[in-house]
């Protein structure tokens, strides 16, 4: 599995819903509450993260700020 990073375009913190634009660029990946992990995020923060599959797209997972 391949380490990406990038920065948080959009958060929701109440829904926990957003997306992360990849610094290799392509398209965003999404997020939610349980693959934010439990960190906080906001929009603009740098994150490293793991990507998954899902039948609604592909997901961050594992987040952690840098």
């Amino acid at each position: 599995m391949q380490l990406f990073t990038g920065w948080v375009k959009s958060y929701d913190q109440q829904t926990g819903l957003g997306s992360i634009a990849l610094d290799s660029g392509g398209d965003d990946v999404l997020v939610d509450l349980c693959s934010s992990d439990g960190c906080l995020l906001s929009e603009g923060q740098k994150v490293q993260f793991w990507m998954i599959h899902r039948p609604a797209g592909i997901y961050a997972c594992d987040i952690q700020l840098i």
